[in-house]
């Protein structure tokens, strides 16, 4: 009798962790690209049950199903990437989603089992939890060089005025509020309805705080010169490397770059637009800048480029119409399983996607400079991603340039969610962004945020747009994370308050 009824306890667990994976797949919901706000509300489900955990290992358990559901229906795409070049690797695709999303629940796991420990009123619990889940997804953005997609806050992209409130608090601090908005269902049930009302009023008071802030804001440009055009060439990643189409591929960068009677003296071009060796192919790319430029002109363009030592670098380039190269940027911060491999000889069946090489990080951050348009700070692909660390504060630049190659993750959500990341920075730091993808979503934005226009995913044109004024530093950009820590740490407080004041009523 004993074996049946621990089998059925033992089932009953795992169908209780199944739906709290479900809670999560269902909140996710809220993220970009599909914004339903109303889904993020699920996330009380498991904070109800964790209220209830006998054990850290439970509260563990619980969180760390929540946000396998989540991360699983948020970031399914990156799986496609395996069958892009390889399509026999199919069978692969459900594991690697899988295994992402159990790394990145790791975080959740750890708040949930750490914040356990904390407070014993269910009200005080909470905010000890908010606390603690949210430096996990502050932890996200570094601990083993870093993923911080989809964190809870990206829902606020939803509008531009509830956007504003990052150039103060940031990314991180916008997950705060979120994850308040997310427990108001929880507050209620447990009876404590100004809890609830607060934090279901307090996003429309940052909204408020952002409509403010835009409705007293300028559309100001640089000198009318200073235009730019952003060319995407929805060149297919399967077709990308082939050599036999090449010159194809240059071809239509050079036709979409010349469009129309006045070219814009900056062209940019997507991340590794030209697929080979600068020093390989000298002639074929100063040809191909010369057709695609006027005679003052120059191109931005992502390249592979030979390093010391023969070492590989992803990397952008400026060069003019003579041919000259003007300035170099090598990327710094790396995917780990898409520019290079950990643990290369244990995966050998992710070569196919990796490459038998791996890159190398840049070590230097030198900003691009040319007349009528000032200092550009370039950001290769997920480098744009990273809140508080895209430009150095030492020499702020007057525009940032995220050149992409979103065409591994196929008509998904990836690229809109990549989108939303890029229009954050924008309005984090306060400066104007350029994004120009191989094909995704090709676009501008204007120091608050504000969508300059756009080319849709998986189509082919060109994008010509004046370059907005940056703004003074914005207080995130001054203090980077400061406000974050501030908020962290007046959760923490109200946490112990609240279990103080239960003892004194005591």
């Amino acid at each position: 009798m004993l074996k049946p009824a621990l089998a059925n306890r033992t089932k009953g667990r795992f169908l209780v962790l199944f739906w709290h994976l479900l809670a999560g797949a269902f909140a996710s919901l809220s993220l970009p690209p599909l914004f339903l706000l109303p889904a993020i509300f699920a996330l009380s489900i498991p904070l109800l049950a964790y209220l209830k955990a006998e054990s850290r290992m439970q509260a563990s358990m619980i969180f760390g199903a929540a946000g396998t559901g989540w991360f699983l229906a948020s970031t399914y795409w990156v799986s496609h990437s395996l069958m892009v070049e390889s399509p026999s690797l199919w069978i692969v695709t459900p594991f690697m989603a899988l295994a992402l999303a159990f790394v990145l629940a790791f975080f959740w796991a750890i708040a949930a089992m750490v914040s356990w420990s904390f407070g014993r009123r269910p009200v005080a619990r909470l905010f000890w939890f908010v606390a603690f889940f949210s430096l996990g997804e502050w932890a996200r953005g570094f601990v083993a060089t870093g993923f911080p997609w989809n964190l809870t806050g990206s829902l606020f992209a939803v509008d531009l005025a509830s956007l504003q409130a990052a150039s103060v608090i940031g990314a991180y601090g916008l997950c705060v509020i979120a994850l308040f908005f997310a427990l108001v269902p929880a507050f209620w049930v447990l009876g404590h309805r100004r809890f609830a009302a607060l934090f279901l009023i307090l996003p429309l008071v940052l909204a408020a705080f952002g409509a403010a802030r835009l409705a007293n804001s300028s559309n100001g440009y640089s000198p009318s010169e200073s235009m730019v055009r952003l060319v995407q060439p929805a060149i297919p990643q399967a077709d990308k490397w082939d050599r036999s189409k090449r010159q194809r591929h240059l071809d239509r960068l050079v036709t979409l770059s010349r469009q129309g009677d006045a070219v814009p003296k900056l062209v940019i071009w997507p991340e590794t637009a030209f697929a080979g060796f600068a020093s390989r192919n000298k002639s074929l790319l100063d040809t191909t800048i010369r057709n695609a430029t006027q005679n003052d002109g120059v191109v931005i363009t992502g390249i592979p480029r030979l390093g010391g030592r023969r070492t590989l670098l992803n990397s952008a380039i400026m060069i003019d119409h003579s041919g000259a190269i003007k300035a170099v940027y090598d990327k710094r911060h790396l995917v780990p399983f898409g520019e290079y491999m950990p643990f290369r000889k244990w995966l050998p069946f992710l070569e196919p996607i990796v490459g038998p090489i791996d890159f190398v990080p840049g070590e230097n951050n030198i900003l691009m400079r040319l007349d009528g348009y000032g200092t550009m700070q370039m950001l290769i692909c997920y480098e744009v991603i990273f809140a508080g660390a895209v430009i150095g504060q030492e020499m702020r630049p007057d525009m940032m340039i995220n050149i992409t190659n979103d065409a591994w993750f196929g008509q998904s959500a990836g690229p809109w969610q990549h989108l939303v990341q890029a229009q954050m920075r924008a309005v984090e730091e306060g400066l104007p962004l350029m994004r120009v993808a191989n094909t995704g979503i090709t676009a501008g934005f204007d120091s608050y945020g504000r969508i300059l226009g756009q080319i849709g995913l998986g189509s082919q044109g060109v994008l010509d747009l004046p370059v907005p004024l940056a703004l003074s530093p914005t207080p995130f950009a001054r203090f980077g994370n400061l406000g974050f820590f501030a908020l962290i740490f007046l959760i923490i407080g109200t946490a112990a308050w609240l279990d103080l004041y239960r003892s004194i009523r005591q």
